[in-house]
């Protein structure tokens, strides 16, 4: 049995799963795929018989879930993906890839080449200014970066992440001209411009919440347990998500953005509505995904030529019922290479590469310390929607001119990364991946080992999916 209670799907136990037989391979064997078509609270469930006859269940998780219908009134269950393959695990990925990039992914950017970003967040944190971000965004253009994303503490009074969280408007001490000349100062040296949000959340110390306690979910009368300082709005209430909608609709229209970064971060606590009946409060989680869901289908569809990238904390909402508004999703907060590896990795068993924001971070690492070569960074945040989320400004020359030359590199092999048919070749210390073309005619492999194994003094490439009777020669 797998679940979440978190209020999302969770990075602890994601909607996807698998079933397969003992001998089961990456190219052989019986393999079953599941996933969900929901982003809350999930539950999933194998259970094999005195017969051997195995069940599988899987929907909204029945813990605290109590819905009432009314005379008349019906529920929709979210929807479960099932898919079989005898060509084993690989065999199952790919089925999966392409039910998401052919039935899950929608709009303008459902089979479109993602862009080259780069993100302030690990330059500059809340230390933003016009000046310095125009001049971050010069050194990112310079290296052929498409799009700069402006990330928090552009709003209200965000110094730190304690204040101002549902204050949308901009920070003119930070922004004197606001999101417009600010972002026309990007597009006018030829990049696109994006915008880090947050609208689910709000801290208390806020005009919003001084204006609007009520919108916040709260048990009354009981001491609230907060999650980075910031508390959930309650999306069961009607006025509150036509309230995001109206107010992030302004935000989105009031500069030339391209891109929207879509945070959440924290989970579900003391999850009490103040908007539902008593009676009512076990349809709480259920009725703010439906919340979020209408938030996200209006905002789509009066924007469909903004990128929308969902995040929470990363992975925390990596799900297909995301993926049905935002074609990418940030796939985790921590960026080091050699993690990176292992979490794309598990990610490629039911997501496509065109679905994983993966970027190019500084060393040390901001979240493991740790310092891993330039290529290494490169070559994991490859394999799928590259971003960088570093100081560029701040790089070596002999940094500078290799990340030009990646950036070069991957632009040349994007729609082969981002849309080819992905293959694991080997897992464990030794990463060992290809994307191939639908044509079969071009493919980018990557090796990758983790830590040195004494008495192993060299490795060899096996490439997958290429067609046996094409003659293929190396292109770097």
């Amino acid at each position: 049995m797998i679940e979440s209670r978190t209020g999302c799907s969770s990075n602890r136990a994601n909607p996807f799963f698998m079933l397969h037989r003992p001998d089961a391979t990456e190219d052989s064997g019986a393999v079953y795929g599941f996933n969900l078509i929901y982003s809350g609270n999930h539950y999933a469930a194998a259970e094999v018989s005195a017969y051997r006859k195995t069940r599988v269940v899987q929907g909204v998780n029945p813990a605290g879930f109590r819905f009432i219908l009314e005379k008349g009134e019906s529920f929709t269950a979210p929807e479960s993906v099932m898919t079989y393959s005898e060509n084993g695990f690989s065999g199952q990925s790919r089925n999966m890839h392409r039910f998401v990039k052919e039935h899950i992914l929608r709009g303008e950017w459902a089979k479109a080449e993602r862009p080259i970003l780069l993100n302030s967040w690990e330059a500059s944190y809340f230390n933003i200014s016009e000046s310095s971000l125009v001049s971050l965004a010069k050194a990112g253009h310079e290296l052929g970066v498409e799009l700069f994303v402006m990330d928090d503490g552009w709003f209200g009074d965000r110094s730190d992440d304690t204040r101002s969280l549902g204050d949308w408007d901009p920070n003119h001490k930070k922004l004197p001209g606001g999101l417009s000349r600010l972002s026309k100062k990007i597009t006018d040296h030829g990049m696109q411009f994006g915008i880090w949000v947050e609208p689910e959340m709000v801290n208390v110390n806020s005009r919003l919440y001084e204006q609007h306690p009520d919108w916040a979910m709260a048990i009354k009368g009981k001491l609230h347990s907060e999650g980075r300082h910031q508390r959930i709005l309650d999306l069961c209430n009607p006025e509150i998500c036509d309230y995001l909608i109206k107010k992030m609709s302004e935000v989105f229209s009031s500069g030339k953005i391209s891109y929207v970064k879509w945070d959440m971060n924290r989970i579900f606590s003391d999850v009490y509505s103040p908007y539902l009946l008593p009676k009512r409060q076990g349809e709480t989680a259920h009725r703010y995904i439906l919340g979020l869901y209408k938030i996200m289908g209006a905002l789509t569809k009066r924007f469909p030529h903004i990128l929308f990238e969902g995040c929470a904390s990363g992975g925390n909402r990596f799900d297909l019922g995301i993926l049905c508004y935002f074609p990418q999703i940030w796939a985790s907060d921590n960026t080091d290479a050699l993690c990176r590896s292992r979490i794309q990795e598990g990610y490629s068993y039911g997501y496509p590469q065109c679905c994983v924001g993966a970027h190019v971070s500084g060393c040390p690492n901001h979240q493991t310390l740790r310092t891993t070569p330039l290529e290494t960074r490169f070559n994991i945040a490859a394999f799928g929607a590259l971003g960088y989320e570093l100081d560029v400004g701040k790089m070596f020359r002999w940094d500078k001119e290799h990340t030009r030359l990646q950036i070069t590199l991957y632009k040349v092999w994007r729609d082969v990364l981002q849309y080819g048919d992905f293959y694991r070749i080997r897992s464990g210390n030794v990463h060992e991946w290809i994307c191939v073309s639908d044509d079969k005619t071009r493919a980018v492999g990557m090796m990758m080992q983790e830590s040195v194994e004494p008495n192993t003094q060299a490795h060899r490439f096996y490439c997958k999916g290429l067609d046996p009777d094409r003659t293929y020669r190396s292109a770097v």
